[in-house]
């Protein structure tokens, strides 16, 4: 991954369920649904927390567009690059018109996943419901613990 094509800003912290986490590093999944349109700079570089049992900063990835499309749509063109059932895309998505594509590339694995509680206590991190965005050196001391 290019250092310099990334937004130099920010990074994206993603706050998933371990099975996605490990998916979108193996490169099986390879398409992010969200409810809410996320504001960042494409590409991005976005920090895969697994949460759970894992607790841990597991690895990275590029978020290399982001697009609104209606559920059915949504579906059609992205469903079996998700990692989630219809029941489990649709349940996510209840209520809602429209879902967010993040579409993901250049996944790469940590070669040691950093715990919570080293994220806290060398950097007072806590993790995101969702996602969030830190700043250039906040993603570096992340990277680093």
């Amino acid at each position: 991954m290019t250092e310099l094509l990334l937004d130099p800003a920010r990074a994206l912290v993603l706050s998933l369920k371990p099975r996605f986490a490990q998916a979108i590093l193996a490169g099986t999944k390879t398409v992010e649904v969200r409810r809410v349109m996320p504001r960042i700079t494409i590409p991005t570089l976005a920090l895969l927390y697994a949460s759970g049992s894992a607790r841990a900063l597991v690895g990275t990835c590029v978020v290399r567009s982001v697009a609104r499309y209606s559920t059915d749509e949504l579906w059609h063109l992205h469903g079996v690059d998700t990692a989630l059932s219809k029941t489990e895309f649709d349940a996510y998505l209840e209520g809602r018109d429209c879902g967010v594509a993040l579409l993901l590339e250049c996944p790469e694995p940590l070669a040691t996943p950093i715990p919570l509680h080293t994220l806290r206590q060398a950097h007072d991190f806590r993790p995101p419901q969702k996602l969030a965005c830190v700043c250039h050196a906040q993603r570096k001391r992340l990277l680093a613990a």
